[in-house]
């Protein structure tokens, strides 16, 4: 990498011999500034004095420093929109100039040579024109032909919404090329606006026009130059400016795009448009980093995919990975991420694939309950496998299934580490396929055998210490779902509320609820029921149960039952109304998870029946919590 503060002279020289130019990938976004950020940049220009520090560029070079006679391409990675910006604010300003040439009575011929000099310096950063003999260039790096010398543009434009045949057009209206025909509708699109923009706000006469470009080419970038776009992305994250950053799955498809077209000739318009439905399955920009580094997870056995001593893909590796595998064959990497991004579509939404079977729909929506993305590298790998390689007709289920209790488990126990978690799927992975290329198919158990593995997930006495504690303390987002799943299993036709309903603000409908209240300034009725007034037993017991699963319980109203005695807060009742959900509150509404039956020194009762509330209730109701847990999401092997 090289990185230098240079003015933008430096940047693009018009200086004899240079040779440097800007191409935006033909594959990024398409000029997206307006006028709020072309005023800024003016009153930027306008308010500060010459030096003035504009961000950074980021380009990634292609060309021999030690070849004097081709052209240098730099392919803007981050920059775009500021360079775009300037180049048309320069051809602006070399049209006003120009008009005023004949006008102008000069001092004397210095004054008339500087001014010659300024326009000069306004074609050549504009336009570069090289004679034919000279040029070494390689033939696909070209321009133009015009009267025996080749014409580069300084600053090229991506062709996405028409931004170069626009850019091109305005340049040759401006006599800085020969004139192109007028593209359809090219008064609609950005460039012209901006031009227009530019013109009405630019002033008219020689001194102000003249110290504005001596603004422009003294603005101050970081200038960063890199061998590769792996290189470019990791800088993303550090650098802020005015630009809108590229995300790695941006990158990737410029390379991806890039490639099959220069390899094979693909029409890059249609492949756009299926490069776009890989981003209508896969929306959010985290997810889509995620689906990059699982696909590759997935497919690491595949020698097309599989980059040598990387046995999995992360955060950091994700470009340079795509950079060799886009290499070998563009077209079918291409293939294999659209095929993959509409499955991993249905892990992210499955509500939204009508064509997902209901069963495995329901298990799926249960799996990102249980924030088990982790997972998705392996189903991904197991919905990708040919038809007829998975010999139980339930696999799918069977195997989502078994994703969410091993998550349940290893998120409520914090084994195995998260870090471990990649490789382990990797291992899995590549278990399964040596498996199919052995013997042709692959069978449920053999799956659960290779997940499963001995020591390396909790046992169920593990789980049943981890359920048994502080549960709520330890991770509320799991206790919220153990608690949701015991009701759904219990709650009857009669009152079955949705529990995972959002309000207008998107939070939950429903809390939780801590039957003996969270707050440790207990209230002389609940000192009474937990220690028969001892204050300090009735703390120490607070402090030992108040977490428990069997203290908990969900509340669509949980401000009007607080610190309330519990005879107050069991006696509530009446209705609320929140969105569509009629919410009965107080522990006889019926919830199931409040008339849900346990015995407590030989009695039976439950929340809704007791009398009183105390430590001996609430560890009899969390031993049956508990059991009811471990059987509801043991593996079939235990």
């Amino acid at each position: 990498m090289k990185a230098n503060v240079l003015s933008f002279s430096k940047i693009i020289d018009s200086t004899h011999g240079a040779r440097e130019h800007y191409h935006v990938p033909r594959y990024q976004r398409e000029y997206t500034w307006g006028k709020k950020q072309w005023d800024i940049l003016l009153q930027d220009l306008q308010e500060n004095g010459i030096g003035y520090f504009v961000g950074a560029i980021i380009v990634v070079k292609d060309g021999d420093d030690d070849d004097h006679t081709s052209q240098t391409i730099y392919e803007v990675v981050d920059g775009q929109q500021r360079l775009t910006t300037l180049s048309l604010l320069m051809i602006v300003l070399y049209e006003k100039l120009s008009v005023l040439k004949d006008s102008i009575a000069f001092e004397d011929e210095d004054d008339k040579s500087y001014f010659d000099n300024c326009l000069t310096d306004l074609r050549t950063k504009l336009v570069l024109k090289v004679r034919k003999e000279e040029d070494h260039t390689e033939p696909h790096k070209r321009g133009w032909l015009e009267r025996g010398r080749y014409c580069y543009l300084r600053l090229h434009p991506s062709p996405q919404n028409e931004n170069l045949p626009d850019y091109r057009y305005s340049l040759g209206q401006a006599g800085l090329i020969a004139e192109t025909d007028c593209p359809v509708r090219y008064g609609n699109r950005r460039i012209a606006k901006a031009l227009n923009f530019f013109r009405d706000s630019l002033p008219s006469s020689r001194e102000p026009l003249l110290d504005l470009l001596a603004k422009i080419n003294q603005l101050q970038f970081v200038f960063i130059s890199v061998g590769s776009q792996a290189d470019a992305f990791t800088l993303f994250e550090t650098l802020n400016n005015r630009g809108v950053p590229l995300s790695a799955i941006d990158i990737v498809k410029n390379k991806m795009l890039a490639e099959m077209q220069k390899q094979r000739g693909v029409d890059v318009d249609d492949s756009f448009e299926q490069w776009r439905k890989i981003i209508d399955n896969v929306e959010d920009t985290d997810d889509q980093e995620r689906f990059l580094r699982q696909f590759y997870n997935a497919n690491h056995w595949d020698p097309l995919i599989r980059v040598s001593g990387l046995t999995r893909a992360n955060k950091a590796k994700i470009i340079s990975i795509y950079e060799k595998v886009i290499g070998r064959d563009p077209q079918r990497v291409f293939d294999r991420l659209c095929e993959a991004a509409r499955w991993y579509g249905q892990l992210l939404y499955p509500e939204w694939y009508e064509e997902i079977q209901e069963d495995i729909q329901t298990a799926l929506v249960d799996l990102q309950f249980v924030g088990a993305t982790p997972s998705y590298q392996l189903l991904l790998y197991l919905f990708m496998i040919p038809d007829g390689t998975l010999v139980d007709e339930d696999f799918l289920l069977r195997s989502i299934n078994l994703m969410r209790n091993f998550y349940i488990r290893r998120n409520v126990t914090d084994f195995p580490r998260t870090s471990a978690l990649d490789q382990s799927h990797v291992n899995a992975i590549a278990a399964c396929q040596k498996r199919i290329d052995d013997t042709g198919s692959l069978d449920f158990e053999f799956f659960q055998s290779q997940v499963l593995v001995p020591e390396e997930y909790s046992s169920q006495d593990e789980l049943r210490e981890s359920l048994a504690g502080d549960i709520y303390s330890e991770n509320a987002g799991m206790a919220r779902y153990l608690l949701i799943k015991l009701d759904e299993e219990h709650h009857t036709r009669e009152y079955a509320p949705d529990l995972w309903a959002r309000n207008k603000s998107d939070d939950f409908i429903w809390t939780i609820e801590h039957v003996l209240p969270q707050s440790d300034n207990l209230s002389n009725d609940w000192i009474q029921d937990l220690a028969n007034g001892d204050r300090e037993l009735a703390h120490e017991l607070h402090y030992a149960n108040v977490n428990q699963l069997g203290n908990l319980t969900l509340s669509g109203y949980n401000s009007r039952l607080s610190n309330a005695p519990f005879e107050k807060k069991q006696a509530l009742s009446g209705d609320k109304k929140v969105g569509d959900q009629k919410i009965a509150i107080g522990y006889k509404n019926k919830l199931a998870l409040n008339s849900m039956t346990f015995v407590c020194k030989g009695k039976t009762t439950s929340l809704a029946r007791t009398t009183k509330w105390n430590a001996d209730l609430i560890q009899a109701r969390t031993e049956h919590m508990v059991d009811r847990l471990i059987e509801m999401f043991a593996f079939d092997n235990e």
